[in-house]
């Protein structure tokens, strides 16, 4: 049974990281708009369920404690203006 619990997590888990890498790509290829570029934003993970800091996006926040896009927004102008810090 500890095998098969394995295996499934690992089924559901591999996808789910090549597809965070594949976010991580286009948002290293993607330039925002100047007046966006040094904007944070307040974000809460749905998956490790802590809250913390992630610079700017229209759609896509990575949670920086467990590297998921599984976030919410929960302040668009963060009061730390340093994303890389924690809140």
């Amino acid at each position: 049974m500890i095998g098969l619990d394995f295996s499934l997590r690992f089924l559901f888990s591999y996808p789910i990281q090549v597809y965070f890498g594949m976010l991580d790509a286009l948002l290293a290829s993607e330039a925002l708009p100047e007046e966006y570029r040094d904007r944070c934003q307040d974000v809460l993970c749905n998956d490790c369920g802590k809250k913390g800091t992630s610079p700017f996006h229209w759609l896509y926040h990575k949670c920086r404690f467990c590297g998921s896009y599984n976030t919410r927004v929960i302040k668009v102008e963060s009061t730390n203006l340093d994303c890389s810090t924690s809140n």
